[in-house]
């Protein structure tokens, strides 16, 4: 009598596979972790945008009751930042802040320029402080932008978008 021994095919996976597999997620991850956080901070300055021009109609509608916009603590009250937390984006029913919002008056009452510093999550990112003007002119604060961009210039045109 012959006893044949009884074979199974192979279970599990091999080692190499294994590690094949890792470095399969690894190199994705690695491409879209990037991506991710890029694409978020990107919603964040969208609603940091609104958030600005929002406070650009409160200061015009005090400008056009009055023909100015007041001083810089006048403004800042007038651009609603006191009263319904308006001086952090999101403001503070919306979570963390992610920047911290300001508005200098200047020129007697006649220009103002809202500035939005970075705060929490958003403290590291390229675009920097973005600026807007009565004027309409935005900008980003000197020196507050990353090496990605060469200049203010290129800094706006990427992240004013």
């Amino acid at each position: 009598m012959s006893f044949r021994p009884h074979t199974r095919g192979q279970a599990g996976f091999s080692l190499i596979e294994l590690m094949i597999a890792v470095v399969v997620v690894g190199i994705l991850a690695a491409v879209a972790y990037p991506s991710y956080t890029e694409y978020v901070a990107r919603g964040h300055r969208s609603q940091l945008r609104a958030q600005m021009e929002q406070a650009q109609q409160w200061l015009e509608r005090y400008y056009s009751a009055r023909y100015f916009y007041g001083d810089t603590a006048t403004a800042t009250a007038n651009a609603n930042f006191d009263d319904q937390a308006f001086a952090t984006s999101p403001p503070s029913s919306g979570g963390d802040a992610r920047y911290t919002l300001a508005v200098v008056v200047a020129n007697g009452g006649q220009t103002y320029t809202i500035t939005a510093s970075r705060a929490g999550t958003m403290a590291s990112d390229h675009c920097g402080n973005p600026t807007i003007t009565n004027a309409g002119l935005k900008g980003v604060e000197t020196g507050s932008f990353g090496t990605q961009h060469t200049d203010a210039a290129a800094a706006v045109a990427a992240c004013w978008r």
